[in-house]
């Protein structure tokens, strides 16, 4: 029997027997269920939710998707944004996919959830959370054999502070797809042990499930975890000499089950997979990459843009000390604000910004370390150390670049990925696994009786331990000073400077993280004292293991929760109903156009806001039915980024293009062509007088395209009205346009419009919409007619003599393919688990 075998059987053998062992999993899944109630309390019971930058911004859509659903059409197209642009395909929003058998099903679960968890803004993202600790605890068990370990690792796991601060963020997507990773972990690991259907078929439908919240980059990260977990084990047994095809099978296998997950979201990949080349993922800047005819050869993101979450070097250290940084938004009570509480963001590291540290608790690390070290020669505590290892050096992104430099440049998807650090999400699940090993360890240990010299080398510890944590107390200045000989005060005061804090505040502020520094070496050190302390007391047998197992779930709970509940800032739903009561400057707009719940479809218009001088990344103004000119997605259209990034998006020219008729901005403008609407403390907005309609002719075109073009609009050397670039030449001669022709919107829906033309002869016409090719389709009288690719980014039609019904509508192939190839495949699925489930009876009845 191996080491590892024997300290699991211990474990087993020791474990308490409070509970009858035939409940002791149903009381520690519910303990863990029951942690998550606690912890999230004020929204299950308060009512309350979180307002994170990404959940205003998921809520910006509602009136957008409410009025699909009204029109009876599938969101596809998003008019609100960028002056329009794929909905679907970029996975900014999404319809009822009622032809998704199963993902219907899983959608119901969640709403029921939400209703028991009474808060539908956050209840179904809790109920992804309790999905994912019951999946670890199974994976752990599976792993351990010990419920003790078990149990421990889950509640770590799910309270790890980067997975748990998601819901305050509003990273909601990213718990729907890992709440999947333990569960498809799991069945993989069956697979790999003997093959069975059943097995197989779920495995493909936990990857459905963890396809449908569409975060890609977190499925990237599971499938790149399996995919090192097969290789690792394949090389193993080769090595070893061992049976390998259970391992390549397993790689089959999941081959398999990834294709029928796929098909079963069919509708929403087909759809990225026709978007991602025009996308900033799938092409890159002209601006920096020009071959060719003027046309972009990158097929990624801009590797500055990928690596500008790139997790510094030295804050690998905040896993020991999570406020190293300066933490994130903290809660600030002191001098500069009275002691009244105020939120401020304190984060001074490499990164743009960050909510919180990638904290995992400190005795949960020490374990980890124990874990390895104890079971080193455990081929998947092997595993989990290599991948441990990898994960952190992608993380580090441009600030090392040895590993990350490597898979941007060669490995298939990954140059479409921005935030390196996002990559630890696999550090925060497997070191507390590791931990669970570590306990395991510990336990089996307890099985033998403690000699002289062990004892004596636990007093040493625990006493150390209980000094470091005296000493912490007594003498925090001279940790203070430690910490500002590796952080001086001066060069972090001047990073709080250019992060937007007056001189005369920082040095206080530097007081204060220095401050939170101590309290953290000083935590650490009393939860180590209190987890090992239990554990000596425990191996002398003046505890029992139960007691034992509560003491370190106590202190990795306190260790935990002292931190996370330090970005926990949950607000009262009035909250976030005045995050979405327009603004004075937002009504002066309504009221100036007489907007009673929507634009008047005549004359349809776009804004344009500016903060310090830059668009924010919000999507807001979509809420009140303002179509923007710009706007936040992280996988916006080629185009338009070259269009903004070469043209400029203070240029006259372009906002001309893009049907800007007001500019909201918050410094003064005195330009010639911009006329004072509202006069606001905060906010200003200006009508812009050389607005362009909507659609409007043109006098001739050009053949251009390209760099070339955006350069020509970037200096504003053409009027709009007199000459439009074709990317094409259309071989057809155009005439000038004549008083008494018009061009009038007769209809403006989501992915559809229609406008009355009237034309004295071959006239161009040009749309302030953002030109795409995969679905929108224009028809004359009836009959298609070509849409031409215009100034570089929008679109043209040419329309002969005479009055004219002109219908442009958005009806991408890919959606409507994958939609029943989609529900195809859900009725195969259904129809093979209806019989597996029809098998197992008869045999139990037989």
């Amino acid at each position: 029997m191996s080491k590892q075998t024997k300290e699991r059987t211990s474990a087993r053998a020791e474990e308490a027997s409070i509970i009858p062992p035939r409940f002791q999993h149903h009381a520690a899944i519910g303990l863990l269920l029951l942690s998550l109630v606690i912890f999230f309390r004020e929204p299950i019971f308060g009512g309350k939710v979180f307002l994170g930058a990404d959940n205003i911004a998921s809520h910006s859509f509602d009136t957008f998707l409410g009025d699909a659903k009204k029109e009876g059409v599938f969101p596809l197209w998003n008019p609100y944004i960028f002056c329009g642009m794929p909905a679907y395909g970029s996975l900014s929003v999404s319809g009822d996919r009622y032809f998704d058998l199963s993902s219907t099903v899983l959608g119901f679960t969640t709403r029921i959830a939400a209703f028991v968890l009474n808060n539908q803004s956050a209840g179904w993202v809790i109920f992804y959370y309790m999905v994912f600790a019951v999946g670890m605890y199974l994976l752990a068990w599976s792993k351990l054999q010990s419920k003790i370990a078990a149990t421990l690792t889950s509640f770590a796991t799910t309270f790890s502070t980067f997975i748990i601060i998601w819901i305050m963020a509003g990273h909601n997507t990213k718990i729907a797809v890992i709440a999947m990773f333990p569960l498809i972990f799991y069945s993989i690991e069956r697979l790999r042990t003997k093959f069975e259907w059943p097995f197989a078929l779920l495995l493909a439908v936990l990857l459905h499930f963890s396809f449908v919240p569409s975060h890609v980059q977190m499925i990237f990260y599971t499938y790149l975890a399996i995919g090192m977990y097969l290789v690792f084990f394949l090389i193993r047994s080769l090595v070893k000499k061992e049976d390998w095809k259970a391992v390549v099978r397993t790689g089959v296998v999941l081959i398999g089950a990834t294709a029928v997950a796929f098909c079963m979201d069919a509708d929403k990949y087909l759809s990225v997979l026709e978007y991602n080349p025009h996308s900033i993922r799938g092409t890159g800047p002209i601006a920096q990459v020009v071959g060719e005819a003027g046309k972009s050869t990158g097929t990624g993101l801009d590797y500055d843009y990928a690596t500008s979450w790139s997790w510094g070097v030295g804050e690998a250290f905040t896993v020991f000390v999570p406020s190293l940084y300066g933490f994130g938004k903290v809660e600030y009570r002191g001098p500069l604000t009275n002691n009244q509480a105020q939120d401020l963001f304190l984060y001074f590291g490499p990164q743009p910004w960050t909510d919180a540290p990638q904290y995992m608790g400190i005795v949960i690390l020490v374990l980890a370390i124990i874990g390895f070290w104890r079971n080193r020669h455990d081929p998947f505590v092997q595993y989990m150390a290599v991948l441990i290892g990898f994960s952190v050096l992608v993380a580090f992104g441009k600030e090392f670049p040895v590993v990350y430099d490597l898979l941007y440049n060669y490995m298939p998807m990954f140059n479409k990925f921005r935030i390196p650090s996002m990559i630890l999400v696999l550090v925060q699940i497997m070191v507390p696994l590791l931990a669970g090993y570590g306990i395991t360890s510990l336990i089996a240990q307890g099985k033998e009786h403690l000699t002289p010299k062990d004892e004596k080398r636990w007093k040493i510890i625990v006493g150390s331990l209980a000094g470091l944590f005296a000493f912490s107390m007594i003498a925090r200045g001279v940790f203070i000073g430690i910490y500002e000989m590796f952080f001086p005060p001066g060069e972090v005061s001047s990073i709080l400077t250019q992060k937007g804090y007056h001189p005369r505040i920082v040095g206080e502020l530097y007081d204060y993280i220095a401050g939170l520094v101590a309290s953290d070496i000083t935590a650490a050190f009393g939860a180590l004292l209190l987890s090992f302390g239990s554990v000596y007391l425990w191996l002398r047998r003046s505890i029992k293991i139960s007691t034992m197992a509560a003491l370190i779930g106590l202190a990795v709970l306190i260790d935990l929760w002292r931190v996370n509940t330090v970005s926990m800032d949950p607000q009262d739903k009035a909250a976030q109903q005045s995050a979405f009561a327009a603004p004075d400057y937002v009504r002066s707009i309504l009221i100036q156009e007489g907007m009673n719940g929507t634009q008047n479809p005549q004359t349809p218009f776009r804004v344009l806001e500016f903060e310090n001088g830059v668009p924010p990344y919000s999507n807001v103004l979509a809420y009140w039915r303002l179509q923007s000119a710009y706007g936040y997605q992280g996988a916006k259209m080629r185009r338009y980024q070259d269009l903004a990034d070469v043209a400029g998006l203070h240029n006259p020219l372009v906002w001309q293009m893009m049907n800007v008729k007001y500019i909201i901005t918050d410094s003064p403008d005195s330009s010639r062509w911009l006329g004072l609407l509202h006069d606001g403390p905060n906010k200003k907005v200006y009508v812009n007088r050389l607005v362009l309609p909507r659609a409007f002719f043109v006098n001739r075109y050009e053949v251009g395209d390209g760099l070339d073009v955006l350069r020509k609009i970037g200096a504003q050397e053409f009027d709009a009205r007199d000459v439009v670039y074709l990317a094409e030449d259309p071989g057809i001669k155009i005439d000038p346009p004549l008083p008494g022709m018009e061009a009038v919107f007769a209809e403006y829906g989501i992915q559809h419009f229609v406008v009355n033309v009237k034309t004295f002869g071959t006239n161009l016409l040009f749309f302030s919409e953002s030109y795409y090719p995969e679905g929108w389709k224009a028809f004359l009288n009836g009959s298609e007619i070509p849409i031409r690719r215009a100034n570089y980014h929008f679109r043209a039609v040419i329309i002969p003599p005479g009055s004219h019904k002109l219908e442009m509508k958005f009806e991408p192939s890919g959606f409507f393919l994958g939609k029943n190839l989609s529900l195809g495949v859900n009725v195969l699925v259904f129809l093979s688990l209806g019989y597996f489930g029809w098998d197992v009876w008869r045999k139990r009845k037989s």
